[in-house]
């Protein structure tokens, strides 16, 4: 048999083809998008409270060297911890949470079980997956980065050379204010420029994720045909469903009013009861065996049988357990005075 290659795979993926991938944890994530998020929180929190950081952090360098906190060496670096994790839990909680956000949104979380595969070990393998299209693509997207990276280094030296020299002439808090300004716009800069390439680099993975699910027709098919089932099975489960719906009507036989046949090929089992019901109500009907078998329920049961051929086929075109329509109240209504009549009702 031949194998259909990738250039057969012409048909998007099922649904079922993609929750299976999600299994095996396939889904098209980027590591450098949710860096990237963690890092826009960081910036986000310095560029909200880092006056404040800035503030915490040297009043507890202060608080340290001038012996605030005591002389004891254990209870010092007991309050520093305490001071230094409430420092830095803003960001940390930034960090999980944008990381979490992200994660979830590039294909939300996903279990996967660990397991040792010694081909994994091969070099062979490992070869093939550096040359592989993937590698191929993984190695233009970290020489991307270092372009990027070296241009952002480059812009920010030329931009701000001409400063360089009077940082030495100033004070140490003007030195501070002018040194944290460059560092802001630097890590900015370099921030949406980084930004922009996960962003480019998850849009060509999920590519790459969605054709590599690619099915061919055939998949397509073969799918189709198990999450519909066997033929036979489905088969099997109808004519069972149907032998219990027949069970059911059969069991409404020897409670009916009447049974009107046509007389050999058609009958239907009417029930009547006044005052409660508002309309004649069609509570079994069949043809052939079925309708034998209707009127042999009937004889054992003693439920009237009554030979009507026009009234037989226009009931049996109705819904079973359905009223009888308005247009044939009237013959209904002969046939039931008749029957009351026989049993000496009013």
């Amino acid at each position: 048999m031949e194998q259909s290659g990738p250039q057969d795979k012409t048909e998007q993926a099922t649904q079922r083809k993609k929750e299976q991938a999600r299994e095996k944890g396939q889904v098209p994530r980027n590591k450098d998008l949710t860096s990237m998020a963690v890092m826009g929180g960081i910036l986000l929190i310095f560029n909200l409270g880092g006056a404040n950081f800035f503030n915490s952090l040297s009043e507890m360098t202060g608080g340290i060297l001038s012996m605030q906190y005591g002389s004891d060496p254990l209870h010092v670096s007991k309050i520093a911890i305490i001071k230094g994790v409430q420092i830095v839990a803003p960001f940390f909680l930034v960090s999980v949470v944008m990381a979490t956000v992200v994660t979830v949104a590039q294909g939300g979380f996903v279990y996967k079980p660990i397991k040792f595969e010694i081909s994994k070990l091969n070099p062979i393998e490992g070869s093939k997956k550096i040359f592989s299209m993937k590698g191929i693509v993984e190695f233009l997207k970290s020489l991307l980065k270092f372009l990027v990276g070296g241009w952002v280094v480059y812009f920010i030296l030329r931009k701000d050379l001409d400063v360089l020299p009077m940082l030495s002439a100033m004070e140490i808090n003007e030195l501070i204010k002018v040194s944290a300004k460059l560092i802001m716009e630097a890590f900015t800069i370099a921030f949406l420029l980084f930004l922009t390439v996960s962003f480019v680099s998850y849009a060509l993975e999920k590519w790459q994720h969605e054709r590599s699910l690619r099915m061919t027709k055939q998949e397509v098919k073969d799918e189709s045909k198990e999450s519909e089932g066997d033929p036979l099975v489905k088969s099997r489960i109808k004519s069972l469903q149907r032998e219990m719906a027949r069970k059911r009507m059969m069991q409404e036989v020897p409670t009916a009013t009447v049974v009107i046949t046509n007389p050999t090929h058609l009958a239907i089992a009417i029930k009547y009861e006044d005052k409660e019901m508002f309309a004649p109500k069609i509570v079994a009907k069949g043809a052939g065996v079925v309708a034998e078998k209707i009127r042999e329920i009937a004889r054992k049961h003693n439920v009237p049988i009554v030979e009507d051929k026009p009234l037989a086929r226009s009931l049996f075109k109705q819904e079973l357990n359905s009223f009888v329509p308005e247009s044939l109240y009237i013959a209904i209504a002969k046939i039931l005075a008749y029957i009351y009549k026989l049993k000496g009702k009013a």
